[in-house]
């Protein structure tokens, strides 16, 4: 009896350990970086939370951890000097790579589940903007946010309407991807700025190549990836409340986030408040420049052992002024107001904001669900988009009430991406991308259609490809779209016109990312892309804000230059092809330990590229204004941009940025507007001040050439008196041209210091310290005002 006990006890502890052995099969790794510096952290604590198994991270910061006996776990991370972190993992989910925070900084430390995602091609350009820069510039617009980056300029409509432009192309040409949602809104218009909040934004980069493979359609400039606080599990109750108050505007600005993280859920929640009356030029007020703001956003996040799910919605809601000497009555008031400053009706400061005014209100639907098996991860998202816009000009009587335009957008998409399982040394991602779009005109406008009603559906097929051979990664994509619209109108003697569109095309890009030594990389991608025309290029009809356009198919030329618009063209009269373009761009990369430096080099050639060219000026019942007629032709882009980074010691460094724009028509033609080469200068100070936990100071110069690419300049007093005598200024050539000269170049100085003592932080900043006047030459209202003057600005902080 005893034997058969023992011996069944034996068999009992050997399947015991046996299945131990077998159930504690499960390996974590990952790699530790600090959030700011972005330098590996060496030597930090992992431990598995609950149990005494861990390890401490090598000198490069990596880790990995063995025979783990559960497939889900908290991992808590520490060191000397940072904040501690737990993340909730399971061992079906990317190994995660960790940000860690210093104790003395604000920021919280964040955990990413995965590498670069393999769908974004690691041999183009990004630039990003870090979580110091990100949180000093969170009350700046958004297209102001992402022009603080090398190579990425602005495009204004005065003050207020900011559009990001990326290598010289703007709009309908650079794609935004809002919390991994195709951010959609009228982007046909130089006057329509993104609706988005930066304040509500965690990071922020941008694709500086050709990403029609990815994206699809329009990002034949580039692609700006933006996205929300993570939602982390396993997190404590943590959020910031901000107040910015600025000089210039005498406005105020107020943020509040909160998250917190489960076993399995996750929350997040944050809003955002904006009020800012009319802005000031160093001698005059900017009559009716000023803007109301309110945005919240709410996401959550239910986690289980192989699959995730998220949603996420988020409202904008803005209303803005735009300068009220822009309007005027007739040509002799426009030549008054481009000759003498200040500008036309300009007045003492208010918050009223009147016409000409926009008012816009976006909101935005996200549900998402991910997979992830071993060694692939499978993935699908809904996103459902509602944008109204409405734009107010000056009118007569009870018009004046009325908005001239008044659109709604609605959108729905749909996308499935799967990254399949390693093919020998292949990896990659294929998709599938959907979109339905409705785009209305709401009735009791008083006015003609400036573009039609349209509806129209897009598919979107792509497939990504690399492999690591030695030093270097290899990347090959290919896409398939298609895009059908269906169009409605009217005529302008108000019958109804109907047209059908599809188009469809293939993109491909190849790429290259080589290791050339420790400290130097090299990236070289070459790209098509391609964007069919947009309903407002073929069909916009009369006034727009400041200006009059016709699209390619609402005009008519005669042989002698005279310009009729009393009839709608077809595609047989006025074929119009799809842009198509070649991006080729090259990046060396240098990483040592006192200087970091970019260089990027690239090229940029659109094939039936759609543009607009100045065309005279004409008078209507609400004034005389300039009237645009859209075109197409190739054009060619190249240029320059130059990013470093220098430690001169342990308290100073400088950092150093610049970017140069070459382009034109291949007919010899220059555009209007392109950004002018520009150069920044950064020092930054961070003295040991035994008061604060942190303290730095920093003197921003800016300086921005004159633009020597400029067209050449029809004045409107010769375009008056031609006018006046039945002559045709534009017959004999119709070359573009510009209404007053290229300004002078200028130099722009900023001061800002930040700083903390325990969970409060503060910034105090000057912009145009030295109260500079001057004018941007990429701003559609510079031939009426200067820009904003000297603004003095204090942010408030405190974290939770």
């Amino acid at each position: 009896m005893f034997l058969r006990v023992s011996l069944l006890s034996l068999l009992f502890l050997c399947f015991k350990t046996q299945a131990q052995e077998i159930a504690c099969k499960f390996t974590v790794e990952g790699k530790v970086f600090d959030i700011v510096s972005q330098e590996a952290v060496p030597f930090v604590t992992v431990q598995i939370e609950g149990t005494t198994k861990g390890i401490a991270a090598n000198e490069n910061g990596e880790f990995k951890i063995e025979n783990i006996c559960t497939d889900e776990f908290n991992l808590v991370f520490t060191h000397i000097g940072y904040k501690r972190a737990v993340h909730h993992h399971d061992v079906y989910h990317e190994p995660p790579i960790i940000y860690l925070a210093a104790d003395e900084q604000l920021l919280e430390s964040i955990v990413v589940e995965g590498k670069v995602e393999v769908g974004d091609f690691q041999s183009n350009t990004v630039s990003s903007i870090s979580s110091e820069e990100f949180h000093a510039l969170e009350s700046e617009s958004f297209g102001d946010v992402v022009g603080s980056l090398s190579g990425i300029n602005t495009l204004t409509t005065g003050q207020n309407i900011v559009k990001p432009v990326i290598h010289g192309v703007h709009s309908n040409r650079v794609l935004i991807i809002n919390n991994g949602v195709r951010h959609e809104f009228q982007n046909w218009g130089a006057e329509h700025a993104p609706e988005i909040d930066p304040s509500l934004v965690d990071n922020l980069e941008v694709i500086k190549g050709a990403a029609t493979v990815r994206y699809g359609p329009d990002a034949l400039g580039g692609v700006i990836l933006i996205n929300p606080p993570p939602l982390e599990l396993s997190s404590h109750l943590h959020g910031e409340v901000r107040l910015t108050g600025k000089s210039n505007g005498k406005s105020g600005e107020s943020t509040i986030k909160l998250s917190k993280g489960f076993n399995r859920l996750s929350l997040m929640g944050e809003t955002s408040w904006l009020r800012q009356g009319d802005l000031k030029a160093p001698d005059y007020n900017l009559t009716n420049t000023g803007k109301k703001e309110i945005s919240y956003a709410g996401g959550i996040r239910y986690h289980l052992t192989s699959m995730d799910f998220e949603a996420y919605y988020s409202h904008f809601n803005q209303e803005l002024g735009i300068l009220r000497g822009a309007v005027n009555g007739n040509n002799e008031d426009v030549q008054n107001a481009i000759e003498n400053e200040p500008p036309p009706d300009t007045g003492p400061f208010s918050y009223t904001i009147n016409n000409p005014r926009q008012t816009v209100v976006h909101d935005l639907f996200k549900l998402k669900g991910v997979w992830t098996g071993k060694n692939q991860s499978a993935s699908f998202q809904y996103g459902f988009q509602n944008n109204d816009r409405q734009e107010f000009d000056v009118r007569r009587g009870t018009n004046n009430e009325l908005p001239n335009i008044d659109l709604k957008l609605k959108t729905h998409s749909l996308d499935l991406d799967w990254n399949h399982p390693t093919l020998g040394k292949w990896s990659g991602v294929v998709g599938i991308q959907n979109q339905f779009q409705d785009n209305d005109n709401i009735p009791g406008t008083n006015t003609p259609l400036f573009i039609p009603n349209y509806a129209q559906y897009r598919l979107g097929v792509f497939m990504i490809e690399s492999i690591e051979i030695e030093a270097n990664t290899y990347e090959v994509g290919l896409r398939y779209d298609y895009q059908f619209s269906s169009i409605s109108g009217r005529q302008p003697d108000n019958t109804l016109f109907r047209n059908e569109l599809d188009f469809q095309n293939v993109t491909a890009t190849i790429g290259l990312k080589r290791a050339i030594s420790s400290s130097t990389s090299f990236r070289s991608n070459l790209g098509t892309a391609w964007r069919p025309p947009n309903v407002s290029e073929l069909y916009s009809f009369g006034r727009h804000q400041a200006s009059i356009e016709y699209g390619l198919w609402r005009y008519q030329l005669d042989e002698s230059g005279t310009v009729t618009t009393n009839q709608v063209l077809s595609e047989l009269e006025r074929p119009v092809d799809s842009e198509a373009g070649y991006k080729w761009i090259n990046t060396l990369t240098v990483s040592k330990s006192k200087t970091d430096f970019e260089l990027t080099g690239y090229i940029n050639y659109i094939n039936n590229f759609i543009f607009t060219r100045p065309a005279g000026i004409t008078s209507t019942v609400r004034g005389a204004f300039p009237f645009f007629l859209y075109e197409q032709g190739n054009a060619i882009f190249w240029g320059l941009d130059w990013t470093s980074r220098h430690s001169i010691n342990s308290l100073i460094s400088a950092d150093l940025r610049a970017s140069y724009l070459w382009s034109q028509q291949t007919n010899g033609n220059l555009f209007v507007g392109q950004p002018p080469a520009n150069t920044s200068l950064s020092l930054k100070v961070k003295p040991n001040i035994s008061v604060f936990d942190q303290s730095e100071f920093r003197l921003n110069f800016n300086y921005t050439f004159k633009q020597f690419q400029a067209p050449r300049v029809i004045a409107i007093a010769d375009i008056a008196i031609a006018q006046e005598n039945g002559i045709n200024i534009f017959d004999r050539e119709n070359s573009t041209f510009d209404i007053l000269k290229e300004p002078n170049g200028y130099l722009l100085v900023d001061f800002v210091w930040n700083s903390s003592i325990g969970k409060m932080e503060w910034n105090v900043g000057v912009k145009n310290l030295f109260n500079t006047s001057y004018r941007s030459y990429t701003n559609r209202l510079r031939y009426f005002a200067d820009e904003m003057g000297r603004n003095f600005s204090l942010s408030l902080s405190y974290r939770l």
